[in-house]
């Protein structure tokens, strides 16, 4: 039987009546594999003690030291087993503290395993061995209500640990397995991830030893191995963006670091698909503008770097200069002026309901102290209480000149520009789409491989995904311009 198949029926069998705990069990496989020392969490009744029979259970005639509360000490020749257990870990009991202390200095790569119900960062922390172990594999506290409903159905005896001998590792086996997935090599998809988690970590100020990184690597490694690669993948970094850090809050930043930098990885060819999105609203408003504004030269100003309109505005006895974009002459928007300090008044807001026109509404908060005294507080960062918007005037745009030939023309060379930009950009997001397409075609091949996390694998499909139908939207807005600009004869 190929080595693959053959651990893929052996997850299974290990997983058989404990539903919702399969990914837990094949990460604990691996770090075993790779013979080193890792925490398994979960709440009393979360199945631990069914977990670590069947974790025993396949390693053939494994002889296995349990240590637990009542154990009087640890034997002094620990490899006379290949399996070492510290049930019910509680860092308050010297004894046991003492004895996980000694087993981890003296287990000579023999598989480790500490247990208990205490949360990993207060457990590990308090036993000063959280930068000893490996990583953290956290059992769910429930099961769903599905899962509970085929768990009450099923005939056989969840406690009883019933694995095919064919299938169990040997300790020969164990010992040249170790020897094999040294010699895997690392891709460069996974050195980037686990550098960028390095640069995460750094940038929260989350302390991972070197040593813990070389640890975690080998579980990479030991990934890839199973799945009969002599290279690994970005897929066999993925446990990496699971809760296995031990404290919440190092698992909530990498966790959620991890799919964005998998995203980023993923789409390491398609760079500019991640930057700031291609603005089809801002697309529209232009053509809009162009096509159904007339073609008037107005007195306007420049001022704040745009060409604008000036206007002055009495409020509680004060006269204040406002100044509006010519850009919005016409059109349909509300916005906010300027002010005398080049700044965007938040508290004045405006509209020219297509007209030349400008309706101009205050915050009533301004109503009794003016929009000046305001404005040159707001702009020291004091803050003051908004109200609601008051209709205050109207106010007209004085026209210089009717259908101006020069408007005409810049119209004309406007129109011209926003052309080629929908050609480019319609060819450009065309094959980012098919880019898209690929990659996620390429990933989805992988959602039943051996170890992956599936729960993990969607979320960072989904996010491919939506950024796929973000671009197909993006796509169909640009269509929609350019048909406008055709049924105009533009």
């Amino acid at each position: 039987m190929a080595l693959k198949q053959r651990i893929t029926e052996l997850m299974e069998q290990l997983s058989v009546g404990i539903p919702e705990r399969e990914y837990c069990i094949q990460l604990a496989f691996l770090t075993m594999i790779i013979g080193e020392p890792f925490y398994i969490y979960g709440r009393s009744g979360s199945g631990k003690g069914i977990v670590l029979n069947r974790l025993i259970a396949a390693f053939k005639d494994a002889k296995a030291l349990k240590v637990g509360r009542r154990q009087q000490e640890v034997p002094s020749k620990l490899n006379a087993y290949d399996i070492i257990v510290f049930k019910s870990y509680d860092p308050s009991n010297e004894n046991i503290r003492n004895w996980v202390q000694i087993a981890l200095q003296d287990r000579d790569r023999i598989p480790l395993i500490v247990s208990g119900d205490i949360r990993p960062e207060v457990a590990l922390t308090r036993g000063d061995i959280i930068d000893k172990l490996a990583l953290t594999v956290s059992l769910p506290d429930s099961i769903s209500p599905q899962s509970l409903c085929q768990l009450l159905t099923a005939q056989n005896d969840v406690t009883e640990t019933n694995i095919n001998p064919d299938l169990t590792i040997t300790q020969d086996e164990f010992g040249k397995w170790g020897q094999d997935i040294q010699k895997v090599v690392f891709s460069q998809d996974s050195l980037t991830m686990i550098g960028k988690l390095a640069e995460l970590c750094d940038k929260n100020n989350i302390y991972v030893s070197v040593k813990k990184w070389l640890v975690l690597s080998k579980i990479a490694k030991a990934s890839a191995f199973f799945n009969e690669r002599t290279e690994t993948s970005l897929m066999d970094t993925f446990f990496l963006g699971t809760n296995i850090w031990g404290r919440t809050i190092t698992n909530n930043v990498i966790m959620e670091g991890f799919k964005n930098i998998a995203v980023e990885i993923l789409l390491k060819d398609i760079p500019e698909i991640l930057g700031e999105q291609y603005d089809t609203e801002n697309l529209m408003k232009r053509i809009k503008r162009n096509l159904f504004t007339s073609n008037n030269t107005y007195d306007t100003r420049e001022f704040a770097g745009e060409t604008c309109v000036s206007y002055k505005v009495t409020i509680a006895g004060e006269s204040t200069p406002l100044y509006v974009p010519v850009r919005y002459i016409e059109t349909e928007e509300d916005f906010n002026p300027y002010n005398e300090l080049r700044k965007v008044e938040t508290r004045v807001r405006c509209n020219f309901h297509g007209t030349t026109n400008c309706s101009i509404a205050i915050d009533s908060s301004v109503k009794g102290i003016g929009l000046r005294t305001n404005a040159v507080r707001s702009n020291n960062n004091v803050t003051f209480k908004g109200g609601k918007f008051e209709d205050y005037a109207t106010l007209p745009t004085y026209i210089l000149k009717e259908n101006d030939p020069d408007i005409i023309a810049q119209k004309k060379a406007e129109i011209e520009e926003i052309r080629k930009e929908i050609n480019e950009t319609m060819e450009k997001e065309s094959k980012n789409l098919i880019r898209l397409r690929d990659v996620y075609r390429d990933l989805k091949k992988h959602r039943n491989e051996l170890f992956c996390n599936q729960k993990l694998f969607d979320e960072i499909l989904n996010q491919i995904k939506d950024i796929f139908e973000s671009t197909s939207g993006i796509i169909t807005k640009i269509k929609e311009a350019h048909e406008l600009l055709v049924s105009k004869g533009a």
